[in-house]
């Protein structure tokens, strides 16, 4: 039996410099992270800078009033844009507009993430969505009328306007490739009016759908029950610091706060499972409109990807099942208990890992680690990081919506949403969310207003690539077994959620829109059932489920964003093995940045070939998986070495003390 082992990351913190460090701590406030403190009591300095989108809530109140005026005059071109200049003028008309609606979502969609409480807050959030509903509305004819354009007319336009190709090219390719699910004008105006999102042409995930605002709200309001942390006082539960208590080193203060959390939700699970089967009928509903047999098929084909991509993954993961629950067994056997719970899968396996990172320690930390990355990388990021810049809004606080996210709009530096308090799981999430950032920076910085926005399907190869730097960064320095024991079972744990968890998520969401395709009435238990089902499968037979644990399902916003969470583990996949590549060869790291940089200006799986990756295969995934295999292996053996010598020490003392 291996004894529980006790590591202290500090062990390792010594073979980092730390002079990014020592140059951003002088400037910034002392604070300890609260997040039952209130949005006041964080200090300015860790607050993301608002005022790059506009002064302050009165200009953006001026800009949001001024805007439904500004939209209804697209109407002056409608009917008429046969003509190349009225096309090309009224492109140019589009995507100033289309700018300007992005950064006044943006701007109320920050806010409310950060203060829902706020009722002022709430109203500048309506307004926002308000105008979004306008513009798609006052907009659709815009892509309509290009896709009733015959090849030759537009061929004519092209010739008579010859920046119409330059400037505007790519988004008619990109419209014209999807002609055939185009409808009747009276059928697009109510689609447009019902929130079609297959043919959305703004930034959709920085305002949320009307379906997936009730979930939010619906979160928002529950009152959350009491718990005790690990002194045994009573604090209140939130969303904020769920994470926190789920990952307690006390198994009684984690297992009582995950129990709490699910029961809760088992409280309201009738209205979650009828707002999750809402989504769900809506998105089949607008796929079927659109004559496509399945979501799947229209929400993929949106990005230029067929359902077989979605498919291989699952597959292949399932086909590749029995590392998980050698790592479920291995964790078991470590932590000494009788089976493996919802509330065991977040403490490390090797106790002692998630010791105290603080942000300034973080921050050296990703700066050294990205240098394979390049200088311009480097030097961008560095910049990103420092709280001066406005770019992150890092500590938690009570009305501060949950788990972490990047956005942002053309032009303007992106944003960091952080819920830090100072774990290594924080700092391994600083390095994916900063990978985000600096994908939509550099594809901002080399492409145009049309052709910067990457796709779901790219979106989370540059955050776990980063991630798997961070990671190799560390285990490259470490000596010490014991440090690098908790460092692979990290990586074990970052994969174990990052491929397998979320391919159980797209598992769980392929049968949800089936369910509705084949017409099966979707009740709570169906969804629990069906939930908890998939959980045993993926984790196997040492892991047990709580009484109420299979409601995880109810609180995970991945859910409502329509076939997204694949990309998690596809992302990981790629990004492992970019990060081989990038550490590898300068020519590869230099291939990587041009899919950085490319955006959306090629079909994105030609944009990930480019970077040495094909997805269209399995392999990419078995090589993951397989690397996730070797690391159980690597740990077991790791671990005996370091029992067996902790054996042989014990036996000396022994022999000297008789």
């Amino acid at each position: 039996m291996f004894r529980r082992l006790s590591v202290l990351l500090a062990l390792a913190l010594p073979l980092f410099s730390l002079a990014s460090e020592t140059a951003m701590a002088d400037e910034l406030p002392a604070y300890t992270p609260d997040s039952n403190a209130e949005r006041a009591d964080v200090p300015d300095a860790y607050q993301w800078n608002l005022g790059k989108l506009f002064d302050d809530d009165a200009a953006w109140k001026a800009a949001a009033d001024a805007l439904p005026a500004s939209i209804e005059g697209l109407a002056e071109y409608q009917g008429k844009l046969a003509d190349g200049p009225t096309l090309l003028a009224c492109l140019d008309r589009y995507v100033e507009l289309h700018s300007e609606v992005n950064k006044v979502t943006l701007y109320s969609n920050l806010q409310i993430t950060t203060d829902s409480g706020d009722d002022a807050v709430q109203a500048r959030n309506q307004q926002a969505l308000a105008v979004l509903n306008q513009f798609m509305g006052a907009a659709s004819f815009v892509r309509n009328e290009i896709l009733t354009l015959s090849e030759k007319d537009m061929g004519k336009a092209f010739k008579k306007a010859p920046a119409l190709l330059q400037r505007h090219g790519g988004y008619i390719e990109g419209l014209r490739r999807r002609q055939h699910t185009m409808l009747s004008p009276d059928a697009e105006r109510v689609l447009s009016l019902a929130g079609d999102n297959l043919w959305a042409e703004i930034d959709l995930n920085e305002i949320p759908a009307p379906v997936e605002t009730a979930f939010g709200a619906l979160l928002d309001d529950i009152p959350w029950p009491m718990v005790h942390d690990e002194a045994g006082a009573e604090v209140q539960l939130n969303l904020s610091n769920y994470g926190k208590f789920r990952r307690s080193t006390d198994r009684a203060v984690r297992a009582e706060a995950v129990a709490a959390m699910m029961a809760t939700l088992n409280q309201y699970q009738h209205v979650f499972a009828a707002t999750l089967a809402g989504q769900a009928q809506f998105s089949v509903f607008l796929a079927q409109s659109r004559g496509y047999d399945t979501a799947l098929e229209a929400y993929l084909d949106k990005d230029d990807l067929e359902p077989a991509v979605y498919n291989n993954l699952i597959s292949t993961v399932n086909a590749n099942l029995e590392p998980l629950h050698r790592y479920i067994s291995l964790r078991k056997k470590l932590q000494g208990y009788d089976a493996i719970y919802l509330h065991d899968m977040y403490v490390p396996i090797v106790e002692g890992v998630d010791q105290e990172i603080p942000f300034e320690q973080a921050q050296a930390m990703l700066i050294e680690a990205l240098a394979p990355m390049g200088p311009e990388y480097v030097e961008v990021l560095t910049k990103g990081l420092d709280p001066a810049n406005g770019w992150l809004d890092l500590y938690p606080s009570n009305q501060k919506r949950s788990g972490a996210f990047s956005a942002s709009t053309y032009g303007v530096e992106p944003y960091v949403m952080m819920n830090y308090q100072d774990s290594m799981n924080d700092m391994s999430t600083l390095a994916h969310e900063y990978g985000h950032a600096m994908h939509s920076y550099l594809s901002m910085e080399n492409q145009g207003y049309m052709d910067y926005r990457y796709v779901p399907f790219l979106a989370e190869i540059a955050s776990t690539a980063n991630e798997v730097l961070v990671e190799e960064h560390l285990l490259a320095q470490v000596t010490d077994p014991r440090v690098k024991a908790s460092l692979l079972a990290d990586r074990l744990a970052g994969m174990r959620g990052t491929i397998y968890r979320q391919a159980l998520f797209a598992e769980f969401e392929l049968q949800l829109h089936t369910w509705v395709e084949e017409g099966t009435p979707i009740t709570a238990t169906l969804i629990t059932d069906t939930y908890g089902g998939l959980v045993q499968k993926y984790y196997g037979p040492d892991y047990a489920l709580g009484e109420h644990d299979a409601m995880e399902w109810a609180y995970i916003p991945h859910f409502y964003w329509k076939y997204y969470v694949f990309t998690y583990a596809t992302g990981l996949s790629s990004g492992i093995s970019i990060a081989q590549k990038v550490r590898e060869s300068e020519a590869d790291r230099d291939a990587y940045l041009g899919m950085l940089k490319a955006g959306c200006s090629a079909p994105p799986l030609e944009i990930l070939k480019g970077a040495g990756v094909d997805l269209t295969t399995p392999e990419p995934i078995e090589a993951a998986l397989k690397r996730f295999d070797a690391t159980v292996t690597e740990l077991e053996a790791l671990l005996e070495k370091i029992e067996a010598a902790d054996a042989a020490e014990q036996a000396v003392e022994g022999a000297e003390d008789k």
